[in-house]
């Protein structure tokens, strides 16, 4: 089993064309006064991002406050000025996925090209609505196990009011091609169904319209910027959640080059037999084996300093495994290859039965086999 992915995103001056969707940006909004706790009219405002140099301006209202709203998850420094105070710079500004970073802003009244300078972080907050949400940066995924096949849904699992679907539960709801290389944690939020999980990458929607799961599989926690995921009290906007709602922001470009590498390894050294498996053959771990393997990386930069940005990303996944899952029951003898060739053997599956299984030692025992209304006794060699 192999797997080849490619993930580019082309990063354009966020000030030009205002592409994010509202799920997926924050805001910075905030207060400015002087020395008595007056509101100052007319102050100049610049939010600068730190990666990209982008740069939007406005001006603060007759209370002393402005707000720039639809800002990409980032590092950002803030600049007021106004004549008469010192300038105010305060930076950097991590600002997250859907939250808002509110500021106090004091001026001091000071001769002109003094500038005072605050290095502090300000305080992401959510003064607006109810939510409950959880947020998870690019070093905590990169730092949390996201079990065996590197799946960006098994982070859910952490959260409180989840619950991982076992068997014998209902699995109506699909997370990226199910039972496959893609397919991950299947999990139910405050006991709600799998089909109540709602997903977002960049903002827009990525699940199937009829069963609800995570569309488009995530397997590189590489191309992840941030993930916020939304337990409860759910805003108008989000429509048809109600169990949770995952929202995914991948990487861009900035004006530093910038990249990664990484190998996942997994084999039978790193594995224990089940109880199942052990009973299956004498010698299990010889004839058992996985040899997994997911490499690659990611590079970004810039095209045009300050205006263009591209971020690329490129995994391969092999997967080599024979496991105890299936078991062959028997093979046909020459004579029911022959049989089988005669009757469907211009079929697929039955030709790439001839050209792969060796023919079985004949021990009297045949199978009836029925293809197209035509039937055969087909001479096996049971195991």
């Amino acid at each position: 089993m192999q797997k080849l992915t490619f993930f580019v995103v082309l990063t354009v001056l966020f000030l030009a064309v205002p592409a994010f969707s509202q799920t997926a940006t924050g805001d910075i909004l905030g207060t400015v006064t002087d020395a008595s706790g007056a509101a100052v009219t007319d102050a100049r405002v610049t939010v600068k991002n730190l990666d990209t140099n982008a740069i939007k301006e406005l001006t603060t209202s007759v209370m002393g406050t402005f707000r720039v709203s639809l800002l990409p998850a980032g590092s950002y420094e803030v600049t007021v000025e106004k004549p008469g105070f010192a300038k105010f710079v305060q930076g950097p500004i991590v600002l997250r996925l859907n939250q808002n970073a509110d500021l106090k802003i004091p001026l001091s009244v000071a001769a002109t090209g003094e500038t005072i300078m605050v290095s502090t972080d300000a305080p992401l907050i959510n003064t607006t609505n109810a939510e409950i949400s959880t947020s998870f940066d690019a070093k905590r995924i990169t730092e949390l196990p996201l079990s065996t096949n590197r799946n960006l849904l098994n982070i859910a699992a952490s959260l409180p009011g989840v619950a991982q679907v076992s068997a014998g539960n209902s699995g109506f709801g699909q997370n990226g091609n199910q039972g496959t290389e893609g397919g991950s944690l299947q999990y139910s939020a405050n006991g709600m169904r799998q089909r109540s999980n709602s997903f977002l990458i960049d903002g827009q929607d990525s699940y199937y319209a009829s069963t609800g799961g995570l569309l488009q599989p995530m397997n590189n926690p590489d191309i992840i910027a941030e993930v916020r995921v939304i337990t409860n009290q759910f805003l108008p906007e989000y429509g048809r959640a109600a169990g949770s709602v995952m929202s995914v922001v991948t990487k861009s470009g900035s004006n530093s080059l910038h990249g990664s590498l990484f190998w996942f390894h997994n084999s039978n050294k790193l594995n224990a037999l089940t109880n199942a498996e052990k009973r299956l053959v004498p010698k299990p771990k010889e004839a058992l084996f996985r040899i997994e393997n997911q490499f690659g990386g990611t590079v970004g930069g810039p095209v045009i300093k300050d205006k263009t940005f591209f971020f690329g990303s490129l995994m391969r996944w092999t997967d080599r495994r024979l496991g105890s899952g299936s078991s062959i029951s028997g093979a046909p003898t020459e004579a029911g290859r022959q049989a089988l060739q005669s009757l469907a053997g211009s079929r697929p599956t039955v030709k790439a039965l001839l050209e792969n299984l060796p023919a079985g030692v004949p021990n009297g025992q045949s199978r009836t086999v029925t293809f197209g209304g035509q039937t055969a006794v087909v001479p096996l060699w049971v195991t």
